[in-house]
């Protein structure tokens, strides 16, 4: 008994010895904790920006954030705001000094230890390897929509749709004749599959008379997000295959198949493989079909029928066709289109504006043309072609037209290559300047296009494409004698083609064929077009081989673009003979290794000289002889480090210089013969430059006298290098469209030669500037910047506003500026100081703001009221932003409408107030998009007076807002009712479409019955996670009118109600509802939802479209949601039918 007792004394001694140990040390240790405290707060600062930084960067680049980094960050944001009040604590109880309040360091010391451990905590998890991830490709929802809207399209459309959900075939063939809508219906199946969760992924690629795997490959990988780490298509095809196998519903689209494919090379897995794959073709030919398919999976698509035909025909050819006199005549020629939609398209718009004569001519001319023998064209096609061809007014356009005929089959057609081929065969005789031919080509294209001849790339910006018919045909046209040209593109040669004779070509293009030997001695005494350029393996040119074309204008002999930038090892040395084409007008080398190119020198008549992405390390000094050069492009020509002194100044034509990624050791100064390389002051003496792209690491080089009167465009990067890593991965034309300037890293006070610069910039970037740069104005410029339209300003750390006009004079400012990104200005606590005067920033419309973690109040009244036409506004991660918009007082005893129409606002832990005061005369006549996440001390988003005029509000999306506890206040600011607003159940809501709110713990309700009945084009509403939430529709006695006999959401389609513990009903109204668009329902963990609506109605009738009822992940069928909800959640549901 002794030792049990002796043992719990000790035991007991211990423990409390502990005790007191631990307790001491909290009061003996403390300055020691607290010191530590400190440095533990700077570390996850340090950090916390690192991670910010990283976030910044990825969003330059359009990439997305992963989920797990913003949930660290808003960690890191609620212990900072536990940081903030224990540094309070801990200051005062340190400044107490030798009379320390004990209790409350004994408090302190339990509660820095907690902080600590939370802190090490995040440092430890904020150890990211990567913080973001691409964002997906554009998917094929992203395309522009065609027109399926005709019986014989929705018929094939439907039947296609019946196949894919069956799992008896894996390959679908749609076959018809050219011209049909083939390429538009899949698309649209496309579309529609991926909308209704038919597929997971849906690819599409365009195969052509000549497939090229790679180029499939390629395109199947974009639309999956994927990159190819080999470079050999066996490689290639595994990868892919691999990919695919981890989707478990895709959906691959070929379009313009030929002959038969081998879909295991690409890397398309085969039914057995992958039940979940399916492939769906188009192609002319019913024999593709039979080779590629079972004959169960062929659907041809037929001509549109009579009415169809008329119908397509007279939407294009205008009310015109009604007159008695036209009618009899437009009804013949669309007989004659054959029931094609591209004919009846292109003949309808080339006849919308001819007079009945118009008419009859185009009608015997169809009669008369004749027939041209295509495979697989109905023959009458190229009749109506001819028509629209015909009625093209002028050679020029005509010519432009058939210059588009000349690259690979659906290939992207840039604007900018196409102006570059136009200017160099002369094809404009009175355009003086290359920008003069640039507005031509797109005013000619803009016809071409109004005529159906051409279409928009929904590929590239800046591009157009060639239907293959209209291809066809087109060469057709341009073979023929008055044209004489020869196009073999990208038809897979290995060898130039043979005839008997070559003197008859005007034009020959081989491009994108495989090519890697020239012949000898070629006689083309017509030749002015010799397009080369993408035949891989040609690397030689044999010394002679230009001396029997001494007529050339333009000659493009472009490499091929290997992906990574990656040089093929050999040099392309230039043949001897190319100095005999004198009469050469533009010369294309791009992606070539080139050593010597001195006899460039020779081409004296050279007006276009590009190259392009090629590796050469020096300009030649005999270039210095191109005085007829206008357009010089050394865009990518990253390898060019040495450009003589005075060659750019004797280049007096020079209208266009493109030296983005290239060249940017330019000389600070001094005379020529101190110079060992070429200066910005050369460029001062060439008085015809128009567009100028330069990028220059030391600012001090501008010269002070860096001015160009005749500079229309630019684009300046001083003290700034291009890491190469941030060029596309498929370069492209990038070029210069308004006047920009970047600057980083600058000190100030600012080069003359720069301030010279800011008159006439429209677009600019500052990032990283040094020492001395407090704002923009008056501190970089004090005319107030009223030429720029754009202003992106990043990482200045010295910035503490944008204007400040307590310095003295108060110009106008920023009064053109359209658009303006302030990112990481961690010091920045408003935009504007002092009073603007009236008229600055009158036109801006867009603003987003990020990471700018002081400013508190975004808007002001007395700047609010200056923003007339602000219509975007984008906030994230401003830690202490707590109100944005300051509405009280501002205009009072008027209304003041803004046009803001899109509102976004992300991370903003200490907002309190969207808007902060009463006015109630502030109107939102204009707002589209509310967009609210993760603002956790927001409590509503609107006050009942403004709540009044979303009149237009289509997305409403609530995200992540632990406090929120109602969407539309109970009363407006300081408890005032506004005298115009009688009764807050009037708000109306009738364009409203997307509805979610999702994690909003303390929300009660979102809108009463009397709103909700405003919702006629409702179409998808999801609510999640909100722990207070009974009803989602609330109905308080006498609210809707005894008159109502039921509740209609005409348009809702998709409904999803998650994780609501206390929901009872959807609404508690007693009042049948309507629900006729309604097709999903989602209903999981809402355990007291007893009812969905407590009116009893036949659910079957009054749901006609519902699909598919999914409760607690089991799927429910043949009962109405009302019965569904009241079996499944009493425990009666084994009578269901799962």
């Amino acid at each position: 008994m002794i030792e049990l007792i002796s043992t719990v004394i000790i035991l007991l001694d211990k423990y409390f010895m502990k005790r007191i140990r631990q307790h001491i040390s909290y009061l003996v240790c403390f300055q020691s904790k607290a010191e530590r405290f400190r440095k533990q707060v700077e570390k996850l600062e340090v950090l916390k920006d690192k991670v910010q930084r990283s976030i910044v960067a990825a969003k330059r680049k359009g990439e997305n954030i992963e989920p797990e980094v913003e949930k660290w960050l808003t960690a890191v944001e609620k212990v900072t705001e536990d940081v903030e009040k224990l540094e309070d604590e801990v200051k005062k109880s340190s400044s107490n000094g030798w009379c320390p309040d004990w209790t409350s360091r004994f408090w302190l010391s339990g509660e820095l230890k907690k902080i600590i451990h939370s802190i090490a905590s995040l440092q430890e998890e904020g150890k990211f390897s990567k913080v973001s991830y691409p964002e997906p490709s554009p998917g094929i929802e992203s395309l522009p929509s065609g027109d399926c809207s005709f019986q014989t399209t929705v018929s094939a459309m439907n039947q296609i749709i019946e196949l894919l959900k069956g799992e008896e075939c894996s390959t679908i063939c749609v076959y018809g004749m050219g011209g049909v809508g083939k390429t538009t219906l899949v698309k649209e199946v496309g579309k529609k599959v991926k909308k209704d969760k038919l597929f997971d992924e849906v690819a599409i690629a365009v195969v052509s008379q000549a497939p090229d795997l790679i180029k499939i490959q390629d395109e199947i990988a974009e639309a999956l997000g994927l990159e190819f780490l080999k470079e050999n298509e066996i490689g290639r095809a595994a990868r892919l295959h691999q990919r695919l196998k981890t989707e478990k519903r895709v959906l691959i689209i070929l379009d313009d198949v030929w002959e038969i494919l081998d879909l295991g090379a690409i890397g398309i897995p085969d039914g057995a493989d992958h039940r979940g794959c399916k492939t769906l073709l188009t192609t002319r030919r019913e024999h593709t079909c039979n080779v590629m398919g079972s004959p169960a999976t062929k659907i041809l698509l037929n001509n549109l029928n009579e009415h169809e035909s008329w119908a397509l025909f007279r939407s294009n050819a205008g009310s015109t066709v009604d007159s008695p006199a036209v009618n009899v005549v437009a009804t013949e020629i669309t007989k004659k289109c054959g029931g094609l939609p591209l004919a009846l398209v292109a003949v309808g718009r080339a006849l919308s504006d001819k007079d009945i004569d118009g008419w009859q001519e185009a009608a015997k001319q169809l009669k008369e043309c004749k027939p041209m023998s295509i495979q697989d064209v109905d023959a009458d096609f190229f009749s109506c072609l001819k028509l629209s061809f015909d009625y093209l007014q002028g050679e020029e356009i005509k010519s432009i037209f058939l210059l588009c005929c000349v690259f690979p089959e659906d290939r992207d057609i840039e604007l900018e290559y196409l102006t570059r081929l136009a200017m160099g065969q002369g094809l404009f005789e009175d355009v003086e300047t290359v920008e003069e031919g640039r507005r031509r080509v797109r005013t000619m294209i803009k016809g071409l296009k109004a005529s159906c001849l051409l279409m928009d790339s929904d590929r590239s910006k800046g591009s157009v494409k060639m239907h293959d018919l209209v291809r066809a045909f087109a060469i057709s046209i341009a073979s023929s004698e008055k044209y004489a040209f020869m196009v073999k593109a990208g038809l897979g040669l290995k060898n130039w083609p043979k005839r008997d004779t070559f003197e008859h070509y005007t034009v020959i293009s081989l491009m994108a064929n495989k090519i890697s030997n020239l012949p000898f001695g070629l006689e083309c005494p017509k030749l002015h077009t010799l397009l080369l350029g993408g035949n891989r393996g040609l690397k030689l040119f044999p010394d002679a081989f230009f001396e029997g074309m001494k007529a050339l204008k333009v000659l493009e002999l472009t490499g091929v673009n290997k992906k990574l930038y990656k040089y093929s090892l050999h040099i392309t040395p230039l043949p001897a003979s190319l100095q005999l084409l004198t009469d050469l007008r533009m010369l294309h080398l791009h992606h070539r290794k080139l050593s010597d190119i001195s006899v460039l020198g020779n081409l004296k008549k050279l007006e276009m000289l590009s190259l392009f992405a090629s590796h050469i390390n020096e300009l030649p000094k005999e270039m210095g002889e191109l005085k007829n050069l206008r357009l010089l492009d050394l865009t990518y020509c990253r390898s060019l480090n040495k450009i003589p002194p005075n060659l750019i100044s004797c280049l007096s034509a020079l209208e266009e210089l493109y030296m983005k990624g290239s060249f940017q050791q330019w000389d600070v100064g001094g005379t020529t013969m101190d110079r060992s390389c070429a200066s910005l002051s050369e460029l001062n003496s060439l008085l015809n430059l128009t567009t100028l792209h330069v990028e220059i690491l030391n600012a001090k080089s501008l010269p002070n006298s860096f001015f160009f009167p005749n500079l229309l465009r630019f684009q300046l990067c001083i003290g700034s290098k291009s890491p190469f890593a941030m060029f596309t991965r498929k370069l492209k034309y990038d070029y210069p469209t308004t006047r920009a300037l970047e600057l980083k890293g600058i000190d100030s006070p600012m080069p003359i030669g720069v301030k010279v610069l800011f008159e006439r910039t429209e677009d600019l970037s500052l990032i990283g500037l040094l020492e001395g740069s407090r704002n923009i104005v008056p501190s970089l410029c004090s005319r107030g910047f009223n030429g720029l339209t754009s202003l992106s300003v990043r990482h200045c750390d010295e910035f503490e506003c944008i204007s400040d006009t307590t310095q003295g004079v108060h110009p106008v400012a920023f009064q053109n500026m359209e658009t303006m990104h302030l990112t990481d200005l961690c010091g920045m606590k408003v935009l504007s100081v002092g009073v603007l005067p009236l008229g600055s920033f009158r036109k801006l419309k867009v603003l987003t703001v990020e990471h700018c973690g002081q400013l508190s109040t975004l808007f002001p009244a007395e700047l609010l009221q200056l923003l007339l036409n602000l219509e975007i506004v984008r906030i994230n991660w401003c830690e202490k932003m707590q109100e944005v918009f300051q509405i009280e007082g501002i205009l009072v005893g008027e209304e003041h409408v803004l046009l803001l129409r899109e509102l976004k606002l992300d991370t903003l832990p200490r907002l309190g107030h969207i808007w902060k005061g009463f006015n109630a005369y502030v109107s939102l006549h204009n707002l589209e998009v509310i967009e609210i996440e993760r603002c956790n001390r927001l409590r509503n988003l609107f006050q009942p007076s403004i709540a009044q005029s979303l009149f237009k509000l289509e997305c409403l999306k609530i995200l992540d807002c632990m406090e929120l506890q109602q969407i539309i206040a109970e009363e407006d600011g300081l408890g005032q009712e506004p005298s115009n607003i009688k009764d807050k159940k009037s708000l109306k809501l009738p364009k409203l479409k997307v509805l979610e709110v999702e994690d909003c713990k303390k929300l009660k309700s979102l809108f009463p019955v009397s709103t909700a009945q405003s919702f006629l084009q409702l179409k998808q509403l999801k609510v999640s996670g909100s722990n207070e939430l009974k009803t989602i529709i609330s109905c308080e006695y006498g609210e809707i009118s005894a008159a109502v006999d039921k509740f209609v959401l005409p348009q809702l389609s998709h409904l999803e109600l998650k994780a609501l513990p206390l929901l009872e009903s959807f609404c508690k109204g007693d009042f049948p509802f309507e629900w006729p668009s309604l097709e999903e329902v989602v209903i999981d963990t809402c355990p007291k939802m007893t009812t969905f609506a407590l009116a009893a109605a036949d659910g079957m009738q009054n749901m006609p479209k519902l699909k598919s009822l999914r409760v607690d992940d089991q799927i429910i069928t043949g009962h109405d949601l009302n019965e569904a909800i009241k079996r499944l959640y009493k425990g009666k549901d084994q009578s269901l039918s799962l």
